[in-house]
């Protein structure tokens, strides 16, 4: 059933974070962000992972190494699938709370609260359109927000599609740099499918032969982006880990159709790298125009060249001013520090909050 087994039930109880996940992503970040802040802050925290893909889940070595001075490692439990596993993890460690994330995991979750023995809170991340069975999944994950005892939305436009009123909280970041990255790589980094926008980054690479471009991620588009990619894009593939990347990229351009609100821009902005964005979702909330970065209409992706441009015509004192901009952006709004008190003030309408004691 899991990857630890526990003979006691523990002292505390836990709140849960639990993802159906293959990989690493948006959301995967955000629930490691997450699972830290908690951490830090003192709660007992344990992730949930659904099923095993036949490979060690890149969450559990972060959230190993991520573990805050004077704490233990936040606990990472990866199920078999099957409903009758997470009932009997469960009864077992008996959690306070269960926080979902993903179509998968706030269905089941939240149609089983009954048997759960606790309330159930989600977040929705997702604020594209799908498709085909993926579809399904969205109508039912809407459908069913209602059955949840709070639900969640990391922007506007996602929480107005949702069947029950939602709070709108912020993704964050718990990464706080304290200088801004000198990389110089014009990068791309996400999901290489069609809401993303990996084809517009061609694009403008194709646009721009004399400069390099680089792509890092993973996706359903990969092959056919590569097959009819100009010579100056160079696809890495999927980072299990960005810490080392980061401070190698200058600029960060951001070409989704559908957005929510990205972790790759905050993890960005944290680095002082400045962001191209379509204004779409929550980004007008991170990316405050020519401030510490650039944002345009969605529906106008040759913008991206102009801003582009502009950027590289910059003076090398308003280039720094920009980065530390975007560092001090993060700090503010998007850090453990600005974001956690609001979550755990909605978490505490649902359930009675105890911070554990330290070891």
């Amino acid at each position: 059933m899991s990857k630890n087994t526990f003979t006691a039930r523990p002292a505390s109880r836990p709140i849960w974070l639990i993802a159906d996940s293959r990989t690493l992503g948006g959301i995967e970040t955000h629930i490691q962000e997450l699972a830290t802040a908690l951490k830090t802050s003192r709660y007992d925290v344990q992730v949930i992972l659904w099923q095993d893909y036949g490979q060690t889940h890149p969450l559990i070595a972060r959230l190993s190494a991520q573990a805050a001075p004077r704490t233990q490692p936040v606990p990472v439990f990866v199920l078999d699938g099957k409903l009758r596993s997470l009932l009997r993890l469960a009864r077992q460690m008996r959690p306070l709370l269960v926080h979902t994330h993903g179509y998968k995991a706030g269905i089941l979750c939240r149609l089983l609260k009954p048997f759960l023995s606790c309330p159930v809170v989600s977040t929705y991340h997702a604020g594209e359109t799908c498709r085909g069975r993926l579809a399904l999944y969205d109508m039912a994950d809407r459908a069913t927000a209602c059955l949840a005892n709070a639900t969640f939305a990391v922007s506007h436009s996602i929480a107005s599609r949702l069947s029950r009123p939602s709070v709108v909280l912020d993704n964050f970041t718990n990464h706080l740099s304290q200088t801004a990255s000198q990389g110089h790589q014009i990068a791309f980094v996400g999901r290489l499918s069609h809401e993303k926008g990996p084809d517009r980054f061609a694009e403008l690479a194709r646009q721009c032969p004399a400069l390099q471009f680089d792509c890092y991620g993973d996706g359903p588009l990969r092959t056919a982006l590569e097959q009819d990619s100009p010579a100056n894009l160079h696809f890495h593939g999927m980072q299990q880990d960005m810490t080392d990347i980061w401070p190698n990229i200058g600029l960060l351009i951001m070409p989704s159709r559908h957005e929510g609100l990205p972790m790759a821009a905050l993890e960005a902005l944290s680095f002082g790298i400045p962001v191209i964005a379509t204004e779409v979702g929550a980004m007008s909330r991170a990316i405050i125009h020519d401030h510490n970065g650039w944002l345009i209409s969605p529906d106008e992706p040759e913008h991206l060249y102009h801003w582009l441009k502009h950027w590289f015509a910059l003076p090398a004192e308003q280039r720094m001013n920009m980065r530390q901009q975007a560092i001090r952006s993060v700090r503010k709004n998007f850090s453990a520090e600005a974001v956690l008190p609001a979550l755990l003030a909605q978490y505490s309408l649902v359930v009675n909050l105890t911070p554990a004691k330290l070891a």
